[in-house]
């Protein structure tokens, strides 16, 4: 008879399927971008939200086992490197279980925005996460605007940012 085991990203999953069954505290559409501090992926130091503050944000959580996570990574380097100025940054929170295999993606794929490592706690205040990845756009005064589960084409990404920046053509 073989023994039950279970994969940690597995467990994870879970965790974040439990989380929106239980619902969240905050981060749906209208609401205030929750605190955080968290460990940046590279340099491990501690990053506060703050550091963030008075810029527009897409804040995505992501996995690098997450086939759909790393289709996305193109389109949020090109939004850092098109509109990442000083008004607008992307903020990637890793879900994943193992630092080193962040760190490892980002040197490989020279991401040019910061990714930090999640905590539960973090899943919890933004009201769950239904999958990944899951995308937040949250304006310069930290005002949810709207939260996009699964894979978001780059079009859609870059004419919501171009709102966000009050760039968007009419």
């Amino acid at each position: 008879m073989r023994g039950f085991s279970l994969k940690p990203h597995t467990i994870l999953l879970f965790f974040l399927g439990l989380s929106v069954l239980l619902g969240g505290v905050t981060a749906r559409a209208g609401a205030k971008m929750p605190h955080f501090n968290l460990a940046d992926a590279a340099t491990n130091k501690m990053v506060d939200s703050t550091t963030y503050a008075g810029k527009a944000k897409l804040v995505v959580f992501f996995a690098t086992w997450c086939m759909p996570c790393m289709q996305e990574v193109p389109a949020l380097m090109s939004l850092q490197k098109e509109y990442g100025d000083g008004a607008f940054t992307v903020v990637a929170i890793s879900v994943d279980d193992r630092q080193d295999n962040v760190e490892s993606f980002i040197k490989k794929s020279d991401v040019n925005y910061p990714v930090l490592m999640f905590n539960r706690q973090l899943i919890a205040d933004f009201g769950g996460i239904p999958g990944l990845p899951t995308t937040f756009m949250v304006d310069k005064n930290d005002n949810v605007l709207k939260k996009y589960p699964g894979l978001v084409p780059h079009a859609l990404l870059e004419r919501e940012v171009k709102r966000m920046l009050e760039l968007d053509e009419k």
